[in-house]
């Protein structure tokens, strides 16, 4: 369990029951918050994306090199452009 307080009484001892979590002392149930899923974030479009503006806009490739060094620092493409 993790640090919950009781919001009428100050415990911190809880039993689980199913879906809530019942203070021992006042008998006050909560329920147990959902835990968030995780989700993966690809970075890979933008740095195709940022490459891509490099070739067509050279005369702002050293800032979108930058960018790109700033998401892959072992981009061998962007370094090009610096």
């Amino acid at each position: 369990m993790d640090a919950a307080v009781c919001k009428k009484c100050g415990s911190n001892e809880f039993v689980e029951n199913g879906k809530v979590r019942i203070c021992i002392y006042c008998r006050t149930s909560y329920e147990i918050p959902k835990k968030d899923k995780e989700s993966n974030i690809s970075l890979q479009d933008d740095v195709q994306a940022l490459l891509m503006k490099c070739k067509f806009d050279p005369s702002n490739a050293r800032r979108y090199a930058a960018l790109v060094l700033e998401i892959d620092p072992h981009n061998q493409e962007a370094v090009r452009y610096l």
